[in-house]
């Protein structure tokens, strides 16, 4: 799709029932949005307030510094992928832009879009993110490790179980108490 110069990539989002899928989306402009820890526990409010209003599990996750990776599986056999990532997105933006703007934060000019002539503010980036359905367990598992392994590939920690916003050690170590985010049980349903 092409507007005015602009290249918007179409993700196809394939609501299969029985697929787990794993989410990337990212902040506007890449940038670091997601430093602030308190903006982390509102991502994970939403996260887990959007699995429980449309039934989805959350099988692992890792917050980074300018985007977000998710494996999720419906528990449905119709739902909409999309309607989940509009649910988890949108209210977090809201609370973010709504403090930033309190604020009269310096922040908000980067943020700034140009829409139809209206100014507004855009928390994510747009064209939808990344969106692949996996159909084994080897590939679920894949992601899991990815999403382990990125903040020691980015060089933000040292060792995996060093970096709070991620489900490792809540999925590989057992660990519940202080946990962000409650991730659920991998169940072959």
């Amino acid at each position: 799709m092409e507007e005015a110069g602009f290249y918007y990539k179409q993700v196809k989002r394939l609501n299969v029932p029985g697929h787990v899928h794993f989410l990337t989306f990212s902040c506007n402009d890449r940038l670091p949005l997601l430093t602030n820890e308190v903006w982390k526990t509102w991502l994970g409010e939403s996260v887990r307030n959007a699995c429980n209003e449309l039934n989805y599990a959350l099988w692992a996750y890792v917050f980074m510094p300018e985007h977000v990776h998710l494996l999720v599986r419906p528990r449905m056999g119709t739902y909409d992928i999309s309607r989940f990532l509009y649910q988890v997105k949108k209210p977090v933006a809201l609370r973010i832009l709504e403090r930033l703007k309190a604020e009269r934060s310096g922040l908000l000019s980067k943020l700034e879009v140009n829409e139809s002539g209206e100014r507004k503010y855009k928390f994510w980036l747009g064209g939808g993110g990344y969106d692949r359905n996996l159909t084994s367990w080897e590939a679920v598992i894949h992601r899991a490790e990815y999403c382990h392994k990125n903040p020691v590939k980015r060089r933000l920690v040292k060792s995996i179980e060093q970096w709070r916003w991620s489900s490792f050690r809540w999925l590989v170590l057992g660990s519940r108490d202080g946990e962000p985010l409650k991730v659920d049980d991998w169940v072959d349903a």
